[in-house]
């Protein structure tokens, strides 16, 4: 493992509470929640951006916050993000810092959805906010500046799963035309206990096998929501009419397994997959730039990919 991994996640281990697995809900809920908050700590300062800005878009829960971070004046292209933490965490706060950067190495116009989370809002509310996001920014290009001609869906975590899920809806419904996506580390398989060998040996390192069966009962409405393609996406019967693809994995990520399974399973249906398993790394570095040196690397790899589209 990378040095600066293992040192991120001893001061992990120091500063998160004790996590009670016999915790009902609420408990465990909230000290998943600090723990998912903690990643902003190693995520470094924010960098300035051009400006920053906040759509309210309706929807059938009520509006929904999407935040727009514009590196520089003038029409560019979009770069819709979905952020992680299971879909029981996280926020576009805790990863305002690595958007930020994001936007500022690509040089495109990087839109972030804030939306509903478990248990509260149970699947498929997430991936129904995100639709929403892209709908709006899309039907509303000229008034955002958005160039249609190069819109792209990128996603950490399990919001890698949204992302994919995102591109299929796309594609089955006549949505807006997509020409990337980009997956970072994605959840894949939600199917109980699903058996990747990754998922023990790196079991622990941000992710263990008991919390990840956890907050995947508190993200889905019922167990047969674990075998929906839109959740365990590597299901799917036909991935054809995805776009060309960018996955990243982590050498040291319980979760490594499975999102390689998923970049098989899209080269095997036609995909153009470009994947980079990044080696001594932990799942969620895309939010350690403050302390990872390998979180630049990963930005350069996706501006030259976007560059590419």
């Amino acid at each position: 493992m990378d040095p600066q991994a293992r040192t991120i996640l001893d001061t992990i281990t120091a500063l998160a509470p004790d996590v009670d697995p016999n915790a009902d809900d609420a408990r465990w809920l909230a000290d998943f929640r600090y723990q998912t908050a903690l990643l902003k700590t190693f995520s470094g300062d924010p960098e300035p951006v051009h400006a920053i800005t906040h759509l309210l878009m309706p929807s059938e829960s009520g509006p929904l916050t999407v935040r727009l971070y514009r590196p520089k004046p003038g029409p560019l292209p979009l770069l819709l993000h979905i952020h992680g933490g299971g879909a029981i965490a996280g926020s576009i706060d805790g990863h305002d810092p690595a958007l930020r950067a994001l936007a500022n190495r690509t040089g495109w116009l990087v839109a972030a959805p804030s939306y509903r989370l478990a248990p509260k809002h149970r699947f498929p509310a997430q991936l129904d906010d995100c639709w929403t996001a892209l709908l709006g920014l899309t039907g509303h290009a000229d008034a955002q500046e958005i160039d249609l001609s190069r819109v792209v869906i990128s996603g950490d975590s399990i919001g890698g799963t949204l992302a994919t899920a995102l591109t299929a809806r796309a594609a089955s419904e006549n949505g807006p035309a997509l020409h990337g996506q980009i997956l970072l580390y994605p959840n894949t398989d939600l199917r109980r206990h699903a058996a990747y060998p990754s998922r023990r040996s790196e079991t622990g390192n941000i992710i263990d096998a008991q919390s990840l069966e956890r907050q995947i009962d508190l993200y889905l409405a019922s167990d047969a929501d674990r075998a929906d393609p839109r959740t365990s996406p590597v299901l799917a019967d036909d991935l054809a009419t995805l776009p060309p693809t960018l996955l990243i994995t982590c050498e040291n990520d319980p979760l490594r397994d499975e999102g390689e399974a998923y970049g098989q399973r899209l080269r095997d249906a036609g995909v153009a997959v470009d994947h980079d398993r990044f080696d001594g790394m932990i799942h969620a570095f895309l939010q350690m730039g403050g302390r990872m040196d390998a979180t630049n690397r990963l930005l350069d790899r996706i501006a030259r990919w976007l560059d590419a589209r």
